[in-house]
């Protein structure tokens, strides 16, 4: 009886997080995670904040929310904490997996039951918070050190950061990158650019070349920098449109901009379903991917960048660490060294001569493959699951 029960709590694993990633546009790529962890026969809880009631609900995998009327640290951490702690004396799960100020939580449930803890980082968690947060981060790496069983970090180059932050042994740090939405596995990525833009409501862009920027408008992001380069190659050139898709701070700068420089061939989109970003995607005809080379940002995997390459897309990137290691040497990719005006031309020029070659067709998959078996929400699931199973028991 009482090895029947422990059968049964070895497969109960409940997710901890502050992070409201439900209610951003790749929170439903790190859901198709735990869908996929829960078809390998585990029973999967996922606790989050959200600004609306989601609810799901099926025998092995469960997410729910703790409504917010919108985030603020102090007193949501206070409402998690609260919520969580109900659950986990509920549920006494085998494994937990948390975000790093769920620490005091986890080393209850270490206590109580024996939990095996799993720190879940998926992306870079200090920054533009500041030292305190910085500080708090730190913190949780020396004292999880001893009594966490593994990490996670979105890139070899995280791993290594966090490493040395929290003087963590390396073999205790797994990379687990963003995952790829179950989406843009089963999309056809060959469908008819124009039909697919008539049926998104963008008839406008009909016969054109479309750039699409896609993802949170931000300034500290290069947003601004990047209008500049396109305004000063293309200013008047109604054949070539850059489409900004997304929200964030700088969306009232880029509006201003537009209009104050008369532009017509830049078009500011809200937000898009994520049910539909593989059908952007596909009515768009390259991809960019570029941020600063500033320490935020220099080690990110960012989740559109694997997106562009499932869907075939040629991609303008930042020469970054972080998108390389994703990229690598595919021809989709054209680098961008330096955000100049000359380089910038150049590497348009290169990757508007990729759209007409058959880099990749339905019948030649490999660079698709390449892509699924590194990033797909199945793969990363198994890595978790090899994690559990051998690793941290």
């Amino acid at each position: 009886m009482c090895s029947n029960v422990n059968a049964k709590r070895s497969k109960r694993v409940v997710v901890l997080s502050t992070d409201p990633w439900l209610d951003r546009l790749h929170g439903a790529s790190i859901l198709s995670l735990f869908e996929a962890l829960a078809k390998l026969k585990y029973k999967v809880k996922v606790l989050l904040p959200s600004t609306s009631n989601k609810i799901i609900e099926d025998e092995t995998l469960s997410v729910i929310s703790l409504k917010v009327k919108r985030y603020i640290p102090l007193f949501t951490l206070i409402s998690l904490y609260k919520q969580y702690l109900r659950l986990i004396l509920e549920e006494k799960p085998f494994v937990l997996i948390f975000d790093f100020p769920m620490l005091p939580l986890f080393l209850l449930t270490k206590l109580l039951w024996k939990s095996k803890g799993i720190m879940l980082i998926l992306s870079r968690p200090v920054g533009k918070q500041g030292f305190l947060k910085w500080l708090h981060f730190r913190l949780s790496l020396v004292i999880g050190k001893f009594l966490v069983d593994a990490f996670t970090a979105i890139s070899p180059f995280e791993a290594i950061e966090f490493s040395r932050l929290g003087k963590i042994p390396k073999h205790k740090i797994i990379v687990i990158p963003s995952p790829l939405g179950e989406e843009f596995e089963k999309f056809n990525p060959s469908m008819d650019t124009n039909e697919l833009r008539s049926r998104l409501g963008l008839s406008l862009l009909l016969g054109k070349k479309v750039l699409l920027y896609h993802g949170v408008l931000d300034e500290q992001r290069g947003i601004l920098q990047l209008l500049e380069l396109f305004n000063e190659s293309f200013k008047g050139d109604d054949k070539v449109v850059l489409l900004l898709v997304g929200d964030g701070p700088a969306k009232n700068s880029l509006r201003s901009f537009i209009q104050h420089n008369k532009i017509n061939n830049i078009i500011l989109w809200s937000s898009v379903p994520y049910l539909k970003m593989p059908e952007l995607i596909t009515a768009c005809d390259m991809g960019l991917v570029l941020l600063p080379d500033h320490p935020w940002w220099r080690y990110q995997c960012p989740t559109k960048l694997i997106e562009f390459l499932a869907l075939g897309k040629p991609i303008i990137a930042s020469d970054l660490p972080g998108i390389k290691w994703v990229a690598g040497n595919s021809p989709l990719v054209t680098y961008l060294k330096t955000w100049d005006k000359h380089e910038f031309d150049k590497a348009i020029k290169q990757s508007l001569s990729l759209i007409n070659e058959t880099l990749y067709t339905l019948d030649d998959k490999e660079l698709y493959y390449r892509v699924i078996s590194r990033f797909s929400s199945r793969s990363i699931a198994l890595k978790l699951r090899d994690l559990i199973d051998h690793t941290i028991r």
